[in-house]
């Protein structure tokens, strides 16, 4: 199974400001289409009560663990202990406590884990494995919550083949995406390690002094790649040298030097003053003579495959291959088994939706262009926190009391992150919720992104599934990321829908527009480009009738669409099969919020596959 993320990230605006210039355009526009249209009853309020009763799920009878349950647990044992044993870093996210788990100091990668061809296929291997052990177990004899982890699991692992039987599947994926490539993300993580003991300091090292061999697996596979044909663009090219250059000359103020001689300064654990030197030492060395070096050479090999930079073309433009590859990869980021040509169908059909919607405010609240000028934020983000949980006090099904530790970025890697960033609790001490804050980032819609990172959020959506008994592990390890982004964008426009004291008019605005522009829009030209040869002109003819055919606008989301060509789909599809599920269920109920909610989350982390079947949802 491939590692799952650790950290989650509301990054679809930092991604270009460019995409957050077009908000005066866009209402400009919007307002003067309204001014000559006439709407019928367009609901656009997330809590307004329609009829029928809310349906409960069927309830399975009382079930006794079967050979199959047994069965089926171990493969998710396996599964879960393979991912979090696979890198030094995955493992001290998730587990503070090996043997709580079973798990022998042996079998854990203190490492980076490993970037080659090798082991792609050795993965493959294990998952082919794995889809065997499945196989040989009876679904109908599994419980009802192992029987919805048995089909997460058996519909991941066939997405993941439909990629690898793409040829060359291995090199069409890219380790340096312009934003959140492993380039600018490894050291950040490293500044974000949680030392508290003598070990975590020791495994820190140990992951430090990994990380050049690791860029140099990277450097290899663009090697390979570019020889493959497959090469980034010169586009690309230009900004992942111009991070890897900024880094590497940071020398003897590099971040990562500061980072753990505070860590050391200020240690309140049981470590020898000879231990911390000599891990002082250890590290600043490793950085120094070893990972800025191996950053230097990254660059220098990257600029050398100049002249094999890719097409700035779509990917049907580039081959078969390379569109299949992209067809196929869309399914895994949007968490559903759908051709791209349904997708795009549904990012219409919301896209028009959400227009819709914005030209209704604009119709019918007076003083929603108003509220859309004020900061949606008190400016503090504790104050911020407690709103947000006052606001879904009775409506979303309660979890403990969490306590926050909010930690500020460096402002080294500021630059290349988004306002804020939840890092997702270890499995046995879910209490520890760290939410990531830039102090550089201007967020005037902070409440907003904290909606997005902790409630009704990733941070609760995490906590909920944390609490919740006999959860499959592997479940909840690899959850989709299209569904986790999903629901994190959801709760956003829920939350603009509710939330009076800036005036609901005005956020729902700002929030229909963000995802508009920011995220739906984007996602679908990515379609037409890439599996329809669209070109800036197409796009141009396209965005006339939302009166965003600004050439800027253009260029960014073509630009996207050829260099980070999923980029959108995780929070897109993922927000777009969301709020399917809940308009088709909230149709058909008395608006039972809660209970809605109580019976999505329960469910745990899904395919949108596996939702559209329990919920009676059309796909």
């Amino acid at each position: 199974m491939e590692n799952c993320s650790q950290i989650q990230i509301k990054s679809i605006e930092k991604a270009s400001h460019t995409l957050k210039k077009l908000s005066a355009a866009l209402l400009a526009f919007i307002m003067l289409f309204a001014a000559a249209c006439k709407f019928g009853d367009i609901d656009f309020d997330v809590t307004k009560a329609p009829q029928q009763q809310t349906q409960e799920p069927t309830q399975e009878p009382t079930h006794e663990k079967t050979a199959a349950d047994e069965a089926f647990e171990a493969v998710d044992r396996e599964v879960f202990i393979s991912v979090v044993t696979s890198s030094g870093l995955t493992f001290h996210q998730f587990v503070k406590d090996a043997a709580s788990f079973g798990i022998a100091e042996e079998d854990i990668e203190r490492g980076w884990g490993e970037l080659s061809q090798e082991a792609d296929a050795a993965d493959f291997e294990e998952n082919a494995e794995i889809r065997k052990k499945l196989s040989e177990i009876d679904r109908s004899q599994l419980s009802y919550r192992n029987r919805i982890a048995y089909d997460n699991l058996v519909l991941n692992l066939k997405l993941s083949d439909e990629i690898h039987a793409v040829p060359d599947a291995y090199y069409y994926n890219e380790p340096l995406t312009v934003f959140n490539g492993e380039h600018t993300m490894l050291p950040l993580m490293l500044s974000m390690y949680e030392i508290s003991s003598a070990e975590d300091a020791e495994n820190y090292v140990l992951l430090l002094e990994d990380a050049p061999r690791y860029i140099g697996q990277i450097e290899q596979f663009e090697r390979e790649k570019a020889a493959k044909g497959l090469f980034m663009t010169e586009n690309a090219l230009n900004k992942v040298l111009e991070s890897c250059i900024k880094f590497a000359e940071t020398g003897n103020n590099c971040f990562l030097i500061g980072f753990f001689e505070d860590e050391m300064a200020s240690a309140e654990f049981e470590i020898s003053e000879q231990q911390k030197t000599a891990l002082l030492e250890r590290s600043r060395n490793s950085i120094i003579n070893e990972l800025l070096p191996a950053y230097r050479s990254l660059a220098n090999t990257l600029e050398q495959l100049r002249p094999q930079c890719g097409s700035f073309a779509g990917a049907c433009m580039r081959g078969v291959d390379a569109k299949d590859y992209y067809a196929a990869a869309i399914k895994s980021n949007a968490a559903c088994n759908a051709e791209y040509s349904s997708m795009a169908d549904e990012l219409s059909e919301s896209i028009s939706s959400v227009y819709a919607k914005l030209v209704k405010i604009i119709l019918t609240d007076s003083n929603a262009m108003k509220d859309y000028e004020k900061n949606m934020t008190s400016g503090n983000v504790e104050k911020d926190v407690e709103y947000l949980k006052e606001l879904i006090d009775g409506i979303y099904p309660q979890i403990p009391e969490q306590s926050i530790q909010y930690v500020t970025i460096p402002d080294a890697v500021a630059e290349d992150f988004s306002p804020a960033a939840y890092m997702i609790s270890a499995f046995d001490d879910p209490t520890r919720n760290v939410v990531l804050l830039n102090p550089t980032a201007e967020d005037d819609t902070m409440l907003f992104t904290l909606a997005h990172e902790c409630f009704p959020g990733h941070l609760y959506q995490t906590q909920y599934f944390r609490s919740l008994d006999g959860l499959p592990l592997s479940q909840q390890l690899c959850a989709p990321t299209g569904y986790s982004e999903g629901w994190a964008v959801f709760s956003e426009l829920f939350i603009s829908g509710i939330s009076e004291k800036y005036g609901v008019g005005g956020c729902t605005l700002r929030e229909y527009e963000s995802v508009l522009a920011n995220i739906l829009i984007p996602a679908y030209v990515s379609i037409k480009v890439n599996c329809e040869g669209w070109t800036t002109e197409d796009i141009g003819d396209y965005l006339k009738s939302f009166g965003l055919d600004q050439q800027e606008y253009i260029d960014v989301i073509y630009e996207y669409s050829i260099d980070m060509p999923l980029y959108f789909f995780n929070y897109a599809m993922g927000y777009v099969y969301t709020n399917k599920i809940y308009e088709s269920v909230n149709h058909r109920s008395d608006g039972d919020k809660t209970a809605f909610f109580k019976r999505y989350l329960n469910m745990g982390p899904c395919m949108f596959d596996i939702l559209f079947e329990e919920f009676g949802t059309e796909e």
